[in-house]
């Protein structure tokens, strides 16, 4: 019955990294965009229309890359210090 738990929580602790990881790259590419139309729209009264919203895709695109980047090697480094320890914890 414990396999099945520690299985559980290993299924459910991926599903939370990916999640995570996904969200970040969504969420910074949304912010890019959004923030590229505000300013085209609100602060130069539409005369850079499309560009800056084009611009700050691209940012948010890029800022999206590097939190999976940074994301993908923090959780890759959690997981290979949590497998470490668990050999020296049974010696």
């Amino acid at each position: 019955m414990a396999g099945v738990k520690e299985e559980l929580s290993l299924l459910l602790r991926g599903l939370s990294t990916a999640t995570t990881i996904s969200l970040s790259v969504v969420f910074s590419v949304f912010a890019g965009v959004l923030t590229g139309y505000y300013l085209d729209n609100h602060v130069f009264k539409g005369s850079t229309t499309p560009w800056l919203t084009m611009l700050f895709l691209c940012f948010g695109i890029g800022g999206g890359i590097k939190n999976f980047i940074i994301l993908s090697r923090r959780f890759k480094d959690d997981e290979d210090k949590k497998g470490k320890g668990e050999g020296k914890v049974g010696d």
